[in-house]
């Protein structure tokens, strides 16, 4: 894991806070991080049919969001303030106007952004962003309010693609070295396909048994194959319809500070691909920071 570089997208509201306080929290704890672009896009298709702005008047409400950035949200990061550079852009689609900023998606890059719930917003232009092709860097998504500092890590592992897994494992122990006070659980939902739940759900099923055998002698093995590296951690294995409501549910339960999934699907290895379960986890705007990598 190597990061030296933040960049946060804003949208103006309360995540903007969130976000910031990570980026705050991961500054003091990361010393090699040296550049943090605050970033903002204004649409204008919000006006309609109703005319449209002159380019004085946009360049106007351009300045006047950059000189609140300036005011407002720089001074928050305090003593690394030397270290931001805000910049607003105007453009109707936001996608293509970050586009336009991907000279900063590398992996060394890590882009922030609100985790919005739905009463709030769909949280639509994060989802968006981390889905373009080119797209390949490591994404925070950070709900409000904040969860900082950083005590306990959830690592979600997956049993299937070891990449995934692998880069988790990896990311997970370098937060440790980051951040040593700081306990790693290492994560694993056994989810039974919906179809098949109501013919093997009674806990003295054969066939349940067998599976659940069979994934405690996956999980044995990758902790074995992975001892050196995960020896400091614990582990948590669990059973349950769905992968994301019994993540949800136990992160309701312990209270994480931080989680961190792989990016990849199983299917479509090899891709940027977000998978189906980490799109439906983000979505559902779980209430802790999510780190995809």
């Amino acid at each position: 894991m190597k990061i030296d570089k933040l960049f946060i997208g804003l949208d103006l509201s309360k995540y903007d806070n969130a976000c910031i306080e990570n980026a705050y929290y991961l500054l003091n704890h990361i010393p090699n991080i040296d550049t943090v672009v605050l970033y903002h896009n204004i649409k204008f298709n919000f006006i309609g049919e109703l005319g449209e702005f002159t380019e004085l008047s946009s360049e106007q409400l351009r300045k006047k969001i950059l000189k609140h950035i300036k005011k407002n949200y720089v001074p928050l990061f305090q003593e690394h303030s030397e270290k931001v550079t805000p910049t607003v852009t105007d453009d109707n689609s936001t996608i293509n106007a970050l586009k336009n900023q991907l000279a900063y998606n590398t992996a060394s890059t890590l882009f922030i952004f609100g985790s919005k719930s739905q009463e709030d917003g769909t949280g639509d232009v994060p989802m968006k962003t981390v889905s373009l092709k080119l797209f390949n860097s490591p994404a925070l998504f950070c709900p409000s309010p904040a969860k900082t500092p950083y005590k306990t890590l959830f690592a979600a592992v997956d049993l299937k693609t070891k990449g995934n897994d692998k880069n988790v494992i990896t990311w997970s122990n370098n937060f440790k070295e980051h951040f040593p006070n700081i306990e790693v659980t290492g994560v694993y939902v056994n989810e039974t396909p919906l179809a098949y739940f109501p013919y093997i759900e009674k806990d003295d099923d054969e066939i349940a048994k067998e599976l659940w055998h069979n994934c405690e002698a996956k999980f044995k093995k990758l902790t074995e194959d992975h001892k050196k590296h995960v020896k400091e951690w614990s582990f948590k294995l669990l059973k349950g319809k769905g992968v994301v409501h019994n993540l949800k549910k136990t992160i309701k339960k312990e209270k994480p500070e931080l989680l961190i999934v792989g990016r990849n699907s199983s299917f479509l290895r090899n891709t940027n691909v977000y998978g189906s379960t980490t799109r439906k986890l983000l979505m559902s705007a779980p209430k802790v920071p999510v780190l995809v990598i």
